[in-house]
């Protein structure tokens, strides 16, 4: 389903069809000739259409259900039922696997090309950070194919994205114009070197990736612990980075900039537990028993208030949803949102976009 990329990393395969089976699930899988879950968009935006570009990762490349059930086209469909004068357009750019990095090249590179009035990134307070970070990569035909990274110098976010290289990148070593042409150079060597990349494991080997969140079931827990690894600090350097960046390309392209934000199921039940449930499983996990549910969510709120960028929180939304309903928003083993999810998460935008006036 993925193809290597030298500018993104990796995105979805052009027009690949097959049946893929998650969760026990099976579903008819159709990309379109971008790779993405989604039908053709022409470049040229339509006369008197209003069109929305969906940032986002797996959540958003929504492999799990067919293309009809995704979130982008039932927004879409939402949409168009309720502005029956309108016509509204929205353009799924997600692919399993990428970081806010990826999205920004995405949008660089391609996005931006559609006309977008408005563009969302959909944010996961999950492995969202952790991506961001140098060293992502995924492995396609036994190869290893990274995302672009950037470096946090002096406090400011270079808007300049970094190709990586094994043993030689390093965020604290980039600053330096001398270190960045390194880098990038030797990126693009293994990038078009066989020998390079069979000699990566004994290089890794000697200098592994920078990692954090070991400590628990998943990374992602340690955005949600007060701690003090400096790897979560620099991811949420990066990623406040990168949405600054992103928001300023944005606008300056003239369309607006907006972002909606979601945890990982696992902290919507921890929520739905009652207290005693709660207490049974901090004490079988004695790491957690200084959680903070909201933690990353206060953080990315107060982030987005002072540069004046509109936001959503699915997170207590998701909460008082499931909290009264039996029908789960999330796959049980493979975490991403079932049918329903989908459903939710595009009802819930859709009300949410015309109240804040961002159809406007």
């Amino acid at each position: 389903m993925f193809d290597c990329d030298d500018k993104l990393g990796w995105v979805g395969t052009p027009n690949f069809q097959g049946v893929v089976e998650m969760s026990g699930v099976q579903t008819n899988l159709i990309f379109n000739s971008q790779g993405m879950h989604d039908s053709e968009h022409a470049l040229d935006k339509p006369f008197d259409t209003f069109r929305i570009l969906m940032l986002g990762d797996s959540f958003v490349h929504a492999i799990q259900v067919e293309e009809k059930a995704t979130s982008h086209q039932v927004l879409q469909n939402y949409l168009n039922q309720q502005d029956k004068a309108g016509n509204y357009e929205v353009i799924s750019a997600g692919v399993t696997g990428w970081g806010t990095a990826q999205e920004l090249g995405y949008y660089r590179e391609q996005g931006r090309n559609f006309q977008p009035d408005l563009v969302l990134l959909m944010v996961y307070l999950g492995n969202d950070f952790e991506n961001n970070l140098l060293g992502q990569g995924l492995t396609i035909d036994q190869v290893n194919c990274y995302a672009p990274y950037f470096a946090v110098c002096n406090g400011q976010l270079n808007p300049e994205p970094l190709t990586y290289a094994p043993s030689l990148s390093d965020l604290q070593n980039n600053c330096s114009s001398f270190w960045r042409s390194v880098t990038n150079g030797m990126g693009k060597l293994y990038q078009n070197s066989r020998l390079y990349e069979q000699l990566e494991p004994l290089i890794i080997s000697r200098r592994p990736r920078h990692l954090f969140g070991l400590d628990y079931p998943s990374p992602s827990w340690a955005l949600y612990i007060p701690a003090d690894e400096p790897d979560v600090e620099q991811a949420w350097q990066v990623t406040l980075g990168l949405i600054k960046q992103l928001q300023q390309e944005v606008e300056a392209d003239g369309a607006k900039f907006a972002v909606v934000f979601f945890p990982f199921s696992v902290i919507i039940e921890l929520s739905t537990l009652t207290p005693q449930q709660q207490e049974a499983i901090l004490k079988e996990n004695p790491a957690f028993a200084t959680i903070e549910i909201d933690r990353p969510n206060k953080r990315l709120a107060e982030f987005l208030k002072q540069h004046d960028i509109p936001f959503l929180d699915l997170t207590p939304l998701m909460i008082e949803y499931q909290a009264s309903q039996t029908t789960p928003l999330h796959f049980a083993g493979d975490l991403h949102w079932t049918v329903e999810g989908n459903r939710f998460v595009a009802e819930t935008l859709s009300q949410w976009l015309v109240q804040e006036h961002l159809l406007d």
